[in-house]
């Protein structure tokens, strides 16, 4: 792992009607795989926002990839962020092969070959499935097109919102293995509830918000 952290907060506030949500310090280190385990409205797709520069703190210093993520342009987070959300953001006009190619197209990079994307739709129990659409595709499905979207992102950094909420403990022991089981070049925060996921990090942190 890096001597320098991929992800550094320091004296964070995160304040939100009566939300408010204290960091002292926070370091992540290039190669680590994070989970950020709290009960529900604590905080965690909170944490994950601030990393993803799509909210900004109350006060206090984030730096993320050696910036401050919120004052970034839409192409920085396309090229320094594989995200997904809690919601899964699925554009419903775009079929699966086009879902999962998509930060390709967004960063003008060449495509995923045919190969790599089969292989890792087929990894993921979607084998034939390049043409469906999002209408024909049932919650645990879609949640592993979002998850593929991730893995065939060539950001350095993945920030992952339940990334296994809608599945079965076959498939999280799938995609537990998939998401964290990357290079070290690969850093991976989650945010989850499943002890599947949560068992595989190398490290566990817990956000201690006041809920609304």
């Amino acid at each position: 792992m890096s001597s320098e952290p991929i992800i550094f907060l320091e004296e964070v506030l995160v304040k939100r009607g009566n939300f408010c949500l204290e960091i002292p310090k926070l370091q992540i280190f290039t190669g680590e795989r994070v989970g950020i385990v709290a009960p529900s409205g604590q905080g965690k797709s909170t944490l994950l926002m601030l990393l993803a520069g799509l909210i900004a703190p109350t006060k206090g210093r984030v730096c993320v990839c050696g910036v401050d993520p919120v004052s970034q342009p839409p192409q920085w987070r396309a090229q320094q962020l594989a995200w997904m959300g809690a919601e899964l953001e699925l554009a419903t006009d775009l079929r699966v092969h086009e879902q999962v190619t998509l930060a390709a197209h967004l960063m003008k990079h060449p495509i995923p070959s045919q190969d790599i994307t089969d292989e890792v739709l087929n990894r993921l129990g979607l084998a034939g499935f390049q043409n469906r659409t999002m209408a024909s595709l049932s919650t645990g499905q879609q949640q592993r097109v979002a998850l593929a979207r991730v893995l065939l992102h060539p950001a350095p950094l993945r920030l992952t919102d339940e990334p296994t909420a809608s599945l079965d403990k076959g498939w999280s022991n799938v995609c537990s293995d998939l998401l964290l089981g990357e290079s070290d070049a690969v850093t991976v925060c989650f945010a989850s509830h499943d002890p599947t996921l949560i068992g595989r990090a190398d490290r566990i942190i817990s956000p201690e918000g006041s809920p609304p």
